[in-house]
């Protein structure tokens, strides 16, 4: 897998495109526990997932689309933060609330090519509040790096998978559809990328 990735990465299979992902979620690397992941056939392909095992962490999941494609509102809140940094480039982070241990509940978005939201503004799920990019000395190749975490002051950051937040059920990649009445009462997202 590692190899393919780096061959999209550099272009090298020209007739092979993100295109051709979508529907898919890989996980490359042994990581346990393995969340099973249903993936819609519109959603763009997932290239890295959650893992946080020691030396080996990365705090989100990695998602594929083409330049300039949206980056929508996981859930429903208010921008906590709107700026541009050298490791993740252009990044948003959203604020959902506080959660019934008295923890933020907050998303965040990086590698975005533009921000199109400024701190204070109240936003809505499926709300497109950028667009995919590969800003920063780490967005080698254009993808959403997609965050999911609590901040309490005693505990700090507790990073969770974004699989475990979807709007359908864990490990059910959920795509925002504006006609769809999405529950309030919890903290679920949908897809923070547009599906087609």
């Amino acid at each position: 897998m590692r190899i393919l990735l780096l061959a999209l990465t550099l272009g090298l299979l020209g007739g092979c495109d993100r295109e051709k992902l979508y529907g898919k979620s890989d996980y490359y690397d042994q990581h346990i526990p393995e969340i099973p992941v249903t993936m819609p056939a519109n959603a763009p392909y997932i290239s890295e997932q959650y893992r946080n095992d020691g030396s080996k962490q990365h705090l989100g999941i990695d998602i594929w689309a083409k330049l300039h494609t949206p980056v929508l509102a996981a859930a429903p809140g208010v921008v906590q933060a709107s700026f541009y940094e050298p490791a993740y480039g252009n990044r948003i982070v959203l604020s959902h609330g506080i959660d019934d241990t008295g923890a933020e509940r907050l998303t965040v978005y990086k590698h975005l090519k533009t921000r199109q939201v400024e701190p204070g503004t109240q936003v809505a799920r499926g709300q497109q509040i950028g667009t995919m990019g590969a800003t920063g000395a780490l967005g080698m190749a254009v993808h959403l790096h997609f965050e999911t975490l609590t901040k309490a002051r005693i505990r700090g950051e507790e990073y969770s998978d974004p699989h475990l937040h979807w709007v359908q059920g864990v490990g059910r990649v959920t795509c925002f559809d504006p006609k769809q009445v999405y529950p309030t009462s919890e903290f679920r997202t949908t897809y923070p990328v547009k599906c087609r």
